[in-house]
């Protein structure tokens, strides 16, 4: 039984840890600066 707890602890932190990159990824594109269309399209 506490082999499952350990596997279902892990599995956790895992999702635990994705879940934060992926949520620290978003605001960071939401916070920064859009990129400046160029004055003169080049051609």
């Amino acid at each position: 039984m506490n082999t499952v707890l350990g596997l279902l602890a892990f599995i956790l932190f895992c999702a635990a840890v994705v879940g934060a990159a992926a949520g620290i990824t978003w605001v960071v594109v939401r916070l920064s600066p859009p990129k400046k269309p160029d004055a003169a399209p080049k051609a």
